[in-house]
């Protein structure tokens, strides 16, 4: 799936590229090419990535880069570096290094939600997409840091479902640790959006709300399909799709940026 969401968003920029009446835009989006092509080439020499996600991340990047612009940009690669570092930290031995390089599945789990909203921002130039793609990366970030923080030593965890104790560790287990973790993580993200685009305070609690919540719906799905190997049949398609770790992913993101424009409806 990453390889043909590489190929759609190939595709929409050569498209954006070529009919854009902005000579500017065109040469951010060059720029972003060329600077996204040199990072992820850096990060996959360092292990950070794989192959599949160096070629993911150059799509995403000159996507935010060449259509988003620096703020966006910096605050990804933020979350990018600040998860793998994380969890390197943390990581002991020589294959479990190897294990927590980032595919072109988890690279896109975190990333298709901030694109979707921004490509909406760049279309009707409004405010509400900038504060949902900056939502998705706080769901990101905050989930993130929770897994990475709240599940390296032992210690008492919860089943966010029924709050029965778990090992740390467990899909859709919740700890003390890993909920603070979660929240400084979108608190770090919401205030980046509120210093960058000098937004209203409010703002800043619709990106860490949501950011939040959505790490918590994020639990919730590795409780119920994680954790018990369910899949989900949908039912025009009668097709089956395993709930893994990356799908529920990618549903928590976009939940999160949903959630930030309707408490930013509500709180307008």
């Amino acid at each position: 799936m990453h390889r043909k969401l590489n190929t759609l968003f190939v595709f929409l920029l050569i498209v954006v590229f070529i009919t854009s009446a902005n000579t500017t835009q065109q040469w951010n989006i060059l720029l972003g090419t060329i600077l996204a092509t040199a990072f992820s080439l850096t990060v996959f020499i360092a292990e950070y990535l794989t192959l599949d996600g160096m070629f993911s991340a150059i799509v995403v990047g000159t996507y935010v880069l060449g259509l988003g612009g620096w703020p966006l940009a910096v605050v990804l690669v933020f979350f990018f570096l600040s998860s793998v570092l994380i969890t390197r930290s943390l990581t002991k031995t020589e294959d479990s290094l190897r294990e927590v390089r980032r595919d072109g599945a988890q690279v896109w789990a975190n990333g298709f939600w901030v694109l979707v909203c921004m490509a909406f921002w760049v279309v009707f130039d409004l405010e509400i997409f900038i504060i949902a793609s900056w939502a998705a990366v706080a769901t990101a970030t905050a989930d993130t840091w929770a897994t990475e923080l709240g599940s390296d030593l032992p210690h008492a965890t919860y089943l966010i479902t029924d709050f029965s104790t778990v090992s740390a560790g467990t899909d859709g287990g919740i700890s003390l640790r890993g909920t603070t973790a979660a929240l400084a993580g979108a608190a770090a993200i919401a205030a980046a959006g509120l210093y960058v685009f000098s937004l209203h305070f409010y703002i800043f609690i619709c990106i860490f709300t949501a950011g939040f919540l959505g790490c918590l719906l994020d639990s919730y799905f590795g409780a119920i399909f994680q954790r018990n190997n369910r899949s989900v049949t949908l039912p025009v398609w009668n097709k089956t799709i395993s709930m893994d770790n990356n799908l529920v992913n990618g549903i928590s993101t976009g939940t999160g940026a949903l959630l930030a424009v309707i408490l930013k409806l509500l709180l307008a």
